[in-house]
């Protein structure tokens, strides 16, 4: 209620921890901050879906991201060597169960596929990566 109080007001920097004023994007935070707000709308129907989440907060950081770009590369805890992904197969041009490919950073918001052993994963949309990492048999 006291973080919303502020939200409200359009002043949610008023929140901030002192170590961290004058670090944050101002539109990083208010993304953030609408995004908190519709969450505890209250009703239900009023609230955004997960992926709506997923997609604000990815956006919010990204907004964050030019800030956090003049930092030391090697003390960031956002850096990701190698990240295996599961795909279920959507397209109906295989009838086996799961594939996996292994991506690697290549650079800045991009990733090189590795070793794969899916042929096309074109027609996997992201929201069935994304649903594939809330199931824990996904992983």
């Amino acid at each position: 209620e006291w973080a919303m109080k502020w939200q409200k007001k359009g002043e949610l920097e008023q929140v901030i921890d002192q170590s961290l004023k004058g670090k944050i994007v101002p539109d990083s935070l208010r993304k953030f901050g609408e995004t908190g707000e519709k969450c505890l709308a209250d009703y239900g129907v009023d609230r955004p879906s997960m992926g709506d989440v997923l997609w604000n907060l990815e956006y919010a950081l990204q907004l964050q991201e030019p800030v956090v770009d003049g930092e030391d590369d090697d003390n960031s805890t956002n850096m990701i060597g190698e990240l295996p992904l599961r795909f279920n197969d959507y397209n109906n041009n295989h009838h086996g169960g799961d594939t996996s490919v292994n991506v690697s950073v290549a650079g800045k918001g991009r990733f090189e596929e590795e070793d794969s052993s899916v042929d096309d994963v074109s027609g996997v949309s992201m929201s069935q990566v994304f649903s594939q990492l809330v199931k824990s048999e996904g992983r």
